[in-house]
């Protein structure tokens, strides 16, 4: 596919308007005209059906003071909701995070200290089962 580049124009370039043409009022065009200048403050607005009447709105009246009172209270339990809810997802995943390092920490002590044991235990068997040992053949040599 072969694009000419020379014919896409650029946003900083300035494309030549086509002068206006006049239209005889008697070619019988209806439609809007393009080409005339656009009037200052010319705004498209739609037009009115015919026989339809804009409805002023109605005046709202003005809350009263324990409507105000009322509405505030609604307002503040909703943010106050909101915040509790986040505030209890936040603390539980603080929480969570925390026992997750406790667990890991009393993991490996206890870990350590089941190692320890049992190497007390197994250097305490061999030495004990190396004595007895000894303890035989010097009784069977005598």
């Amino acid at each position: 596919m072969n694009h000419d580049d020379n014919s896409i124009p650029l946003l900083t370039e300035v494309i030549p308007m086509a002068p206006p043409q006049a239209v005889p009022a008697h070619a019988g065009n209806t439609g809007p005209d393009y080409g005339a200048a656009a009037q200052s403050g010319a705004f498209w607005q739609p037009s009115a059906p015919a026989g339809y009447q804009v409805q002023p709105l109605p005046e709202v009246a003005s809350p009263s003071a324990e409507q105000y009172r009322q509405l505030e209270q609604e307002i503040s339990e909703n943010v106050l909701q909101n915040l509790l809810a986040q505030a209890d997802s936040v603390l539980q995943q603080h929480l969570q995070d925390q026992m997750a390092v406790v667990l890991d920490n009393i993991s490996d002590i206890l870990t350590q200290r089941v190692k320890e044991s049992l190497h007390q235990a197994l250097a305490e068997t061999v030495t004990r089962a190396v004595a007895e040992e000894m303890a035989r053949f010097s009784s069977s040599k005598n």
